[in-house]
């Protein structure tokens, strides 16, 4: 079952994650995403996933290195 936006947004570290890239408004990669955040990779990757599986935000590999920005939708509710 994937997940709602707002049930995607309801863990603390999700949120803080989510917000931190609509500010940005760019690709982070998630090893410097996790370091801002001061989060391990590991668990930065997995709220990544929660929001990208609920249409907020895009993951795109770029070679090793895989990047994450708010979604198309989302940025342009966001204004």
């Amino acid at each position: 079952m994937e997940p709602t936006p707002k049930r995607a947004l309801s863990h603390p570290k999700r949120l803080a994650v989510f917000e931190y890239l609509t500010q940005r408004g760019t690709a982070i990669e998630e090893a410097d995403l996790a370091e801002a955040l001061d989060l391990a990779v590991p668990a930065t990757r997995y709220h990544l996933t929660v929001l990208c599986d609920a249409g907020l935000i895009v993951q795109v590999e770029d070679g090793e290195q895989a990047q994450a920005e708010p979604s198309f939708v989302v940025t342009d509710l966001l204004g």
